[in-house]
């Protein structure tokens, strides 16, 4: 297995223990408030590893600067470049919410089967990556096995 392997499995462990705590976190101060701090959290976070990235050399050249490009902040800015933090705040509030009504692994299967569906889609039209049986059938065994789990849980 390549290294970079781990970051989608590290990635899935973090949407669960992030949206299982801010659940957790809700019950004290509110939903809202948990995810403000949660969000908080991201931006400071998010704000030390890029200063380090640019001000470092070597530490991480192609997330400081894209490839070929002097990296200018907000150069082109469009609509569309607002859609990923949308899409952040919408898993952060959604999934403790979801996870406070469905449970951890209701939630995490229906977030699961979207993510194929949605990757499949993004994939062939976005990335032009073909659309292949073996890819087809992997997904659709992964999404079955979420339904029964969701349909039976």
């Amino acid at each position: 297995m390549r290294l970079i392997s781990l970051v989608p499995l590290l990635c899935g462990l973090a949407v669960v223990a992030q949206a299982g705590l801010n659940r957790r976190f809700a019950g004290q101060w509110g939903l809202l408030s948990a995810v403000l701090m949660n969000m908080v959290v991201a931006t400071v976070a998010t704000f030390a590893v890029y200063l380090v990235a640019r001000s470092v050399p070597g530490f991480w050249p192609e997330a400081a600067a894209p490839t070929g490009a002097q990296g200018r902040f907000f150069d082109g800015f469009t609509f569309w470049h607002l859609l990923p933090g949308l899409c952040g705040v919408l898993i952060v509030i959604g999934m403790p919410w979801a996870i406070s009504r469905l449970g951890a692994v209701q939630s995490a299967l229906l977030l699961m089967g979207a993510q194929l569906l949605t990757s499949l889609v993004w994939d062939a039209m976005v990335e032009a990556r073909p659309v292949t049986l073996a890819r087809v059938v992997g997904s659709a065994i992964a999404f079955a096995g979420a339904a029964i789990a969701v349909w039976k849980g």
